[in-house]
């Protein structure tokens, strides 16, 4: 706020010098009309003073002095003789300074304080520990006004504003806000609100920004806003939380392997940089809360390390809640189910321990698929697009009596594809030999997660070749997948995918002839196998049996 100081005029009071009266010979009379009158004195020519008396010649003749200038009292003198105090008049007296001149009212301009410069931090607006530069020394006053609007913030700390233009959903796909917890069925299925193909280049390069190892402070509170503020989107907002806790937390494996876990919080979270399940939770929610999300920490079962498949035929396990994860209004107001624990990274074992790996599926995975590996306790938080809430037998099986075959990461959702597509949706495939109920073939297919992904534009570039691997000993074969660019199948018969007990796989060939995988054709694996070295990324798997 402008401070304004003024300063009163001061007024000369002038005072009133009353007449004084001389007294003379004068007579007054009062006449007979009432009139006052006044008449002079008689004449007496005794009574004048002498006249002086006549100068001679010789006085005439004296040469004349020139007098020095004299200035009467109401006369301002001279800048020049006030400043050096020089004698006037006769020479016997100096002049006295006059005081300095009091200024009034009108003279006198309201100053303006100063106002403190606010710095980006008090805004919030701060993306970078980077410093702003310092306005330049000789800069003059004049052209810098006082405003009470902060400094400029920098822009080199920020995402590319193309690239964050480029994530936002296109305004004509914009869908209303709405307090249920099932999703418009338009909500996820729109290239321009589909999370698969959105590009997150933005939200996860500024997460890169801000390491735990150098955060100036461990409260989230400041940290949510230092990772939050550039975005609009609520959904660009939720992303920056899950990649920032990718990039900063690891699975606390010693406890967990130990049996020693302890109670969390995102404070303690923050301060080791180590979590298990609910630790992720905690930490996103409390994050995306200072945020301005509405966020959820859902408890409930998960099948993630340890877990196993009930054998065919046995009871059911009852049910168990021992995993964690998050729910998130993102665009459009609809419920979004991510996990933060499995998109950071994966354990392997007591002896192999954690290995950070980025899972961007655990963010743009449906919440349909994401409800095939994850039961929450309370039913109300499976979030479908189609309502439904799924049964503990149904979940354990699977929807189709099965579930599923045993995935490997690294070559499924980093490449687009969706763990869902993958038939046959048994685990177990059965190979009996005459057996007429057997289908003549056996059609091994999966597809991508959406129908507008694209390698080149939202992964990591052009696919690799998937090939399928089947037979035992020296009868395994190895037959490229065909495609259309959406669906990859291959069909076999099933007394040729092995003997009982044998695997049946999919691998990706991301080596090839001493180079990357990439780019290489069907034709061009048939053509050089065998002739070239080759490496193999096991994508899944089923078991045969009688």
């Amino acid at each position: 706020m402008e401070a304004r100081s003024s300063i009163e005029s001061t007024s000369s009071a002038v005072s009133s010098v009353s007449a004084i009266s001389a007294k003379t010979g004068a007579s007054s009379r009062t006449t007979a009309s009432g009139k006052y009158e006044i008449r002079a004195p008689a004449y007496d020519p005794g009574s004048l003073p002498p006249l002086p008396p006549k100068r001679n010649k010789a006085e005439l003749d004296v040469p004349r002095v020139l007098l020095k200038a004299s200035y009467s009292s109401p006369a301002v003198p001279a800048r020049t003789e006030l400043g050096s105090n020089q004698a006037v008049g006769s020479g016997k007296a100096q002049a006295p300074q006059l005081p300095a001149r009091q200024p009034s009212a009108q003279d006198v301009k309201p100053v303006k304080a100063e106002v403190p410069r606010r710095s980006a931090l008090s805004f919030g607006l701060n993306s970078s520990t980077e410093a702003a530069p310092s306005l330049p020394s000789n800069r003059p006053e004049a052209q810098a006004p006082v405003t009470d609007s902060p400094p400029p913030v920098p822009t080199a700390s920020r995402p590319d504003l193309s690239a964050l233009l480029a994530s936002k959903p296109k305004p004509t796909s914009t869908i209303a806000p709405t307090t249920s917890t099932t999703p418009p069925p338009e909500a996820m299925t729109s290239k321009s609100t589909c999370l698969h193909c959105r590009d997150f280049s933005a939200p996860d390069t500024h997460a890169a920004r801000f390491p735990l190892s150098s955060l100036p402070s461990r409260d989230p509170r400041s940290l949510s806003h230092q990772l939050c503020t550039p975005f609009p989107s609520a959904t660009d907002k939720a992303r920056v939380l899950f990649t920032w806790l990718h990039d900063n937390i690891s699975y606390n494996v010693r406890a967990f392997f130990s049996g020693n876990l302890q109670p969390s919080s995102p404070a303690s979270t923050l301060l080791t940089g180590l979590a298990v399940c609910e630790g992720y939770a905690a930490l996103f929610t409390a994050l995306a809360t200072h945020a301005g999300l509405e966020s959820l920490v859902v408890g409930g079962h998960g099948k993630g390390y340890g877990y196993a498949p009930p054998a065919p035929g046995a009871a059911l396990p009852p049910f168990t809640a021992g995993h964690a994860w998050n729910a998130v209004r993102i665009d459009g107001g609809v419920w979004k189910l991510i996990d933060c624990c499995w998109g950071a990274g994966t354990v392997n074992g007591p002896a192999e321990g954690y290995q950070r790996r980025f899972n961007p599926g655990m963010f743009t995975v449906s919440n349909e698929e994401f409800g095939g590996r994850h039961y929450p306790s309370n039913p109300s938080y499976f979030f479908r697009g189609d309502g439904r809430r799924l049964g503990w037998e149904e979940y354990l099986l699977g929807s189709e009596g099965g579930e599923g075959p045993r995935h490997f990461g690294g070559f499924t959702a980093e490449e687009g594809f969706s763990e869902v597509t993958f038939e046959p949706r048994a685990r177990t495939l059965r190979i009996g030999d005459g057996d007429p109920s057997l289908a003549p073939w056996v059609r091994f297919q999966f597809a991508t997660v959406c129908e507008h992904w694209d390698p080149l534009r939202n992964g990591k570039g052009p696919y690799f070749v998937y090939i399928l691997i089947f037979g035992e000993g020296g009868e395994e074969r190895k037959v490229p997948f065909r495609t259309n660019g959406r669906v990859w199948w291959v069909d076999v018969r099933p007394a040729e995918l092995g003997v009982p007990g044998g695997k049946v796989r999919v691998a990706a060939v991301n080596g090839f002839d001493g180079r990357d995988g990439r780019g290489v054709t069907g034709e061009e694996f048939e053509r050089k196998l065998g002739r070239v070295g080759m490496g193999f990324g096991f994508v899944a798997e089923w078991d045969l049996v009688a």
